[in-house]
């Protein structure tokens, strides 16, 4: 059986704008895009946009893995990771 939280944090996620809090938009912006809100904004739209998650996690590891040194192995980016594909899914 699964837990109610592992449903939660597994359910389709129709736009990643909405379902991201201001705690964790907060976090996103400071941890992950060294403070920059216009690349984070740009960045959620972006994904967004994409209609498959195979267009989506090549462009993130493209534009922002490679550039701005993301590590697969930090906990912000596997969360930031999780949320793209519920995009998807």
């Amino acid at each position: 059986k699964k837990e109610v939280s592992e449903k939660l944090t597994e359910a389709p996620i129709k736009d990643l704008k909405k379902a991201i809090g201001i705690n964790d938009r907060y976090l996103y912006i400071n941890e992950l895009f060294r403070g920059d809100e216009a690349m984070y904004e740009r960045s959620i739209k972006t994904v967004n946009n994409f209609s498959i998650y195979g267009e989506a996690e090549f462009w993130i590891r493209r534009e922002l893995k490679l550039k701005l040194g993301w590590r697969d192995d930090e906990a912000m980016v596997k969360q930031f990771d999780q949320l793209v594909r519920r995009r998807f899914s």
